[in-house]
């Protein structure tokens, strides 16, 4: 049965809300975000994916973007303190640019709502309460939101979209059971000035003793993040940025890196970020972006999954059909559900494994055989096209399956993955 949608509320002006506001708008649909003016100071997801390219290049943003932003060559991934695995993008060939950029995430939310208000989209600056209408899981906008739009749907909209990202209106108001990830770690970040020069500007990622930590080049500072263990993040101080400061000064890896340096901003904390809705559409309603899931951030996957869920559910809305409602909740959680299984291999110690293998044993005949096949389909985690080339998910199947279950046992490496993992 086909949905008579013409008109649409999107509760939420970020990236996600916004990108697919534009496309509505261009496809002729009546369409109105509400949203608030006031923003953190910084914003985790600053570094891109090239995935992420073409859909910028679709919405017409790429320059503006590129134009304050940081070109993003690769990404380096510390195995321990002496060894550094390189994957220049290049390196996973496949269709997508060899790039991406690392953004003041201030500048580029912007660039997308300042997008939005370009091709005639309408804007509240207001929160918009939904209510549940008593008719199974049919939500309405409340009258005084209705009010304060001066009636600007002529009644209620035909569909209400929640791209309140890590709010979750809809969910919460509906009680939504949600698929969460096993790890409960903390992440706390800030933005440093005179930190260790990167160069060239790739992501890096860093073991520590306890955790992991992001170092992102950004065009004038470093982002700087530490994703750990609430019971370890506690030891280090009372306040938020008591513990960044004194992590940073204890932590000998961070220590190299950040003994020069000086916080120019305050520390913002994010908790327990990999949940799943498992329902991500209603009567009248459809989750995007962040609101119907959300990952660890170690591949750089946010932006690219928020704004590609915008396509996605503009594809939905188009065809207004229950079966494309359907299709777009299974593709959305089976995607987040791959992704997912990526960022596993990085806590489990898999993906560090396969990476100091392959430089071990690149001059043996295995090594000479199955080597290229690794670096291309490896770098293609950090591209983002390994989640969506059927060959690149079988043979990260294979490699992450059946090899890391003989290095398990010694007949390719004599180190335990056990003692790899992320602690």
């Amino acid at each position: 049965m086909k949905r008579n949608i013409r008109s649409i509320a999107i509760i939420g002006g970020g990236p996600s809300g916004c990108a697919l506001a534009t496309l509505l708008k261009r496809k002729g649909f009546n369409v109105a975000v509400f949203y608030l003016e006031k923003r953190p100071e910084i914003i985790v997801g600053e570094s891109l994916l090239p995935a992420i390219i073409p859909l910028l290049r679709k919405l017409g943003v790429e320059d503006e973007v590129k134009s304050y932003s940081t070109y993003k060559p690769g990404a380096s991934v510390w195995v321990n303190k002496e060894e550094e695995a390189t994957s220049p993008f290049s390196f996973g060939g496949g269709g997508l640019p060899p790039y991406a950029y690392n953004v003041p995430r201030l500048k580029f939310d912007k660039t997308i709502f300042d997008l939005a208000v370009r091709e005639g989209v309408t804007f509240f600056n207001h929160v918009a309460k939904i209510e549940k209408t008593g008719n199974g899981d049919e939500l309405k906008l409340a009258a005084e939101t209705i009010d304060a739009t001066g009636d600007y749907f002529k009644g209620q909209p035909d569909l209400i979209v929640d791209a309140t990202g890590r709010s979750r209106t809809i969910s919460r108001l509906l009680n939504i059971p949600t698929k969460e990830g096993e790890r409960k770690d903390i992440a706390v970040f800030a933005h440093l000035s005179n930190a260790e020069k990167i160069e060239p500007y790739n992501i890096h990622l860093h073991r520590l003793e306890h955790g992991w930590t992001w170092r992102i080049p950004l065009p004038d500072r470093t982002s700087v993040g530490v994703v750990i263990d609430p019971k370890h993040l506690a030891k280090y101080g009372a306040t938020r940025e008591e513990q960044y400061d004194n992590i940073l000064k204890t932590d000998e890896t961070l220590v190299k890196f950040t003994q020069h340096a000086k916080r120019e901003t305050g520390v913002v904390q994010y908790n327990n970020y990999q949940l799943i809705s498992q329902k991500m559409y209603g009567t009248n309603w459809l989750l995007a972006g962040d609101a119907g899931g959300f990952l660890d951030p170690i591949f750089s996957s946010g932006l690219f999954l928020a704004i590609k869920s915008s396509f996605s559910a503009c594809d939905a809305i188009m065809e207004g059909t229950d079966a494309a409602f359907k299709k777009y909740e299974k593709n959305q959680m089976h995607e987040l559900y791959v992704w997912q299984k990526l960022v596993n291999t990085w806590y489990s110690g898999g993906l560090f494994t396969l990476m100091t293998v392959g430089k071990e044993r690149m001059d043996t005949a295995f090594g000479r055989f199955i080597g290229p096949h690794m670096q291309r389909h490896l770098t293609r985690i950090f591209t983002g096209e390994a989640v969506y080339k059927n060959y690149s998910r079988g043979f990260l199947r294979f490699i992450l399956g059946p090899m890391i279950r003989l290095m398990k046992v010694g007949r390719l490496h004599n180190r335990n993955i056990s003692d790899l993992a992320i602690k």
